[in-house]
């Protein structure tokens, strides 16, 4: 009995877990019907204010040009001389009168769409119509109405389409009639009763035709259209009155004031119902046009698929509880045979007591496991990893000591991936600006870097060729290839295969490194010996640069190179060019020495390095003894390049930054110099332009300089010789002198300077396009 509850207990448990599952994608799968439904009631609104705004776009297009036609035609009759007679002549004549009515009634019966015309002639106080016969029936009040708009009893629209409801007899008030009227008159302001007007009244059929036919599209008698005029009144061939729709009217006029646009959509509720409205204004004659609809109409369709949703929702609530107990009982089985090979391991069943159900049981017991299986795992790597270490750096650092012995572990415990019989290439990989990336200026952890560059090369390198990676714990890695039959073909290779994982590892990581390869190793014992021949090929990565891959054909020409310093010659030009501040030249002579020197071999590179700062200094302090105002350069900056760079490229990048904030130094200098030059220069002119002896070579003289260099910087900042500055000057003071005071031209010209009267009203209308004396008479009289 206890075992069949424990098992209806533990399958409870698992039925409940697929239940809730099941139950999660049905909560998913409501939630996607809900937001389905509620995006199709969005949809079909927006569907249906399109049409509707689409309709209300035709009728507001029909309005505005039917009422752009009435108005021409009601220009084109205001302005005919013939019909003005009728309109503002005082004097009467019934036979000429009588017959321009019935050549108005001609003009109408032309225009289908006009219903009559009257002619106010306010001299004579008196109307002229013509038209339909409503408009002088005695039992027709259209006239008064007509005559209540121009008494001012009512508000009129020039210009615009009025609707104006009558009744033809008066016998039979209920029969109604709307015509649209349009009042043309004079004036720009408010009429007024003592000129004359013309109005046009129109048929509205048409307007109403349209209205019919949109209304007649639904049975439910709310849902219409309708339009509001000027005075808010409300016109449609099936709207006698507005109380059915309570406070609509105000509603429309409040949203468009709130809401500031011309077409827009909003809900009302009319007799407890709600109604969605439509309206456009229409700014020709300032109507409404509004359109009026359930909201239960528009939404039909989206209440019947709210009740689709609900049936799809809970049938799939039903299959998914039948699912889940069908599926339940399946998956249970095989957890079942499992439990049971789980209880028999040792203290199986007291665990299975502890937990909570089965699946808690066996995931406990299957960790336990793995942690066992880990931990030996873990003993034995980490054992083999030392004696791996251990041999491949005694066989990288001592491999005369290497024994035969030492040889054959290695390649029994599989410590090697190349075969150490055979010829081989070792090559030294250092990190670039290793002393930033150890002191963790970029964040790098220097273990799991040198792991992740190790993995990489040995992916690379296993592709095409035999190698392996030694880590001897240093700053550097060590890399051991099989040579191959053929070496040279082998070095090619390596190259290719080390430049690919540059490349990686610097997508990857933002860091790059350089490698140098030693000769070919015939035996395994040499191999310290050509590890320390590419630790010595490393240092030439100042000559080739950072992410470089060198061997030994690359610099056998540096090696072989005698040249152990700079020549005296190149020295001696260098210096000159920088004293003499020709920075093209001092490029040209710097590029010069950088090529000369990554050819010499890695000492002479540094000797010449320190020869080369040594002479830049010198110069700068040379070219400081001469001048007034030394070069305000940090010398000791060149003293650290040596130490704080690690290719010619970085050191001579220092260099010309170095003689370039030189130059610029020396410019500002000169330039200094020369402003100060020429103000000097400017103030002498001043204060002597009164003497006719005043001239570049007296100025010359006074500062002690050659007129010749004088006049060239002058020239050179001012644009202007000091002759024509001079000249300038007298005559920017004659012209003070001529405004302000009543002497002589010719005392002037003297008193500025000019020797000769001539050659001053010469400059002088030149340079104002006048003479002296008529720039004097028109200065006066322009005060």
């Amino acid at each position: 009995m206890n075992n069949y509850l424990r098992k209806y207990r533990e399958r409870k448990y698992f039925m409940r877990i697929i239940l809730s599952i099941n139950l999660l994608i049905i909560s998913v799968m409501l939630a996607s019907l809900l937001s389905a439904f509620l995006y199709s009631k969005k949809i079909s609104l927006d569907s249906q204010q399109e049409a509707n705004e689409k309709v209300l776009s035709q009728i507001n297009y029909n309005i505005s040009y039917m009422n752009d036609t009435v108005k021409n035609f009601a220009i084109s009759m205001f302005y005919d001389t013939d019909m003005a007679h009728l309109l503002f002549s005082g004097e009467q004549d019934t036979f000429e009168d009588t017959d321009r009515i019935n050549k108005l009634s001609k003009t109408i019966a032309y225009n289908s769409f006009i219903h009559s015309i009257v002619f106010y002639n306010s001299k004579r106080n008196m109307f002229f119509t013509s038209g339909d016969d409503a408009i002088t029936s005695s039992t027709s009040n259209l006239m008064n109405q007509i005559g209540e708009f121009l008494s001012g009893g009512k508000p009129i629209y020039k210009m615009q389409m009025m609707p104006l409801r009558y009744v033809p007899d008066l016998k039979h008030p209920e029969r109604s009639q709307q015509v649209f009227s349009l009042f043309l008159y004079d004036s720009l302001d408010a009429y007024t009763k003592k000129e004359s007007a013309l109005i046009i009244n129109v048929k509205p059929e048409w307007l109403f035709e349209k209205l019919e036919l949109m209304n007649r599209q639904s049975s439910n008698r709310s849902n219409r259209i309708f339009v509001l005029d000027q005075n808010k009144e409300m016109y449609s061939p099936d709207v006698q009155n507005s109380q059915d729709l309570g406070d609509l009217k105000e509603q429309v006029y409040q949203q468009i004031a709130s809401s500031g646009r011309q077409v827009s959509q909003f809900t009302y509720i009319a007799n407890g119902e709600k109604q969605i409205v439509n309206y456009i204004v229409n700014r020709s004659v300032n109507w409404v046009i509004v359109d009026v609809e359930p909201y239960v109409g528009v939404l039909a369709a989206v209440d019947k698929l709210k009740v689709v949703f609900v049936t799809v929702a809970a049938i799939c609530l039903v299959l998914a509880v039948v699912a889940s107990l069908i599926i339940s009982n399946r998956l249970y089985s095989p957890i079942n045979v499992l439990l049971k090979q789980t209880k028999r391991l040792p203290g199986g069943e007291q665990d299975r007591m502890n937990e909570g159900d089965e699946i808690s049981y066996i995931s406990h017991s299957y960790n336990h496991l793995i942690e066992k299986l880990m931990s030996e795992q873990t003993k034995h790597d980490s054992n083999e990893a030392i004696v791996r270490s251990y041999y491949l750096r005694k066989l990288v650092t001592d491999s005369r000591s290497f024994t035969s012995e030492e040889l054959a572990e290695c390649v029994q415990g599989g410590y090697m991936n190349i075969n150490l019989e055979k010829e081989s290439i070792l090559g030294i990989l250092k990190f670039d600006r290793y002393q930033d990336l150890k002191e963790g200026r970029f964040g790098v952890d220097m273990n799991l870097l040198t792991f992740a560059v190790s993995n990489i090369i040995r992916e690379f390198v296993t592709d095409e060729l035999r190698g392996d990676v030694v880590d001897i714990r240093g700053e550097h890695l060590v890399l051991i290839f099989e040579a191959g039959t053929r070496p040279k073909e082998s070095y090619s290779a390596i190259m290719k295969l080390l430049q690919q994982a540059q490349q990686v590892i610097g997508d990857y990581y933002h860091i790059t490194f350089t490698v140098a390869l030693g000769e070919v190793a015939s035996h395994y014992h040499e191999l310290t010996d050509r590890y320390e021949k590419a630790l010595d090929y490393h240092l030439y990565k100042m000559n080739f640069g950072h992410n470089s891959v060198i061997t030994p054909e690359m610099v056998r020409s540096n090696l072989a190179n005698p040249k152990a310093h700079i020549p005296l010659e190149l020295e001696r030009k260098f210096a000159e060019a920088i004293k003499a501040s020709h920075p093209d030249s001092v490029f040209q002579e710097l590029e010069h020495l950088h090529r000369l020197i990554a050819g010499m071999s890695s000492d002479a590179v540094v000797q010449s390095v320190i020869q080369l700062g040594i002479l830049i200094k010198q110069t700068v302090r040379e070219i400081n003894q001469n001048k007034l105002s030394p070069l305000l350069i940090d010398l000791r900056s060149i003293d650290r390049l040596i130490f704080e760079k690690e290719t010619l490229d970085e050191i001579f990048a220092e260099f010309g930054a170095i003689l370039s904030a030189i130059f610029e130094d020396q410019k500002r200098g000169t330039e200094t110099k020369d402003h100060f030059i020429i103000d000097t220069i400017k103030d002498v002119i001043q204060a002597n332009y009164s003497d006719p002896n005043l001239s570049l070579q007296e100025i010359a003289d006074m500062l002690r300089m050659s007129s010749a260099y004088v006049g060239r910087i002058f020239k050179k900042q001012e644009t202007v010789s000091v002759a024509d500055y001079i000249n300038e000057i007298r005559l920017l003071k004659s012209v003070m002198l001529l405004e302000n005071n009543n002497l002589p031209v010719n005392e002037i010209s003297e008193k500025v300077g000019f020797s000769s009267p001539s050659y001053f009203f010469k400059l002088f209308k030149k340079r104002f396009g006048t003479t002296p004396k008529e720039y004097r008479i028109k200065k006066s009289l322009s005060l």
